[in-house]
């Protein structure tokens, strides 16, 4: 039912939570403006936990997004 602007944020290597299920989240939203960013040899704990280069580009990429529609 998401019709609102829509980021999804994921690392490939995640063992906690399938990537495949927010793969399935971005197909199913609703929304026409809707993006998914998946990060290869990332894990769970994409802003905590990985390198600090990994972690800016997280960031870096989350606000990007943002400022597009802001």
């Amino acid at each position: 039912q998401v019709t609102f602007p829509f980021l999804v944020v994921h690392g490939e290597e995640d063992t906690v939570t399938d990537p495949a299920c927010s793969v399935e989240l971005h197909k199913r939203a609703r929304s026409t403006d809707k993006t998914l960013n998946l990060y290869p040899e990332m894990w769970h704990g994409l802003t905590v936990g990985e390198s600090d280069e990994n972690i800016e580009r997280v960031f870096a990429d989350i606000v990007a997004w943002l400022n597009l529609r802001s």
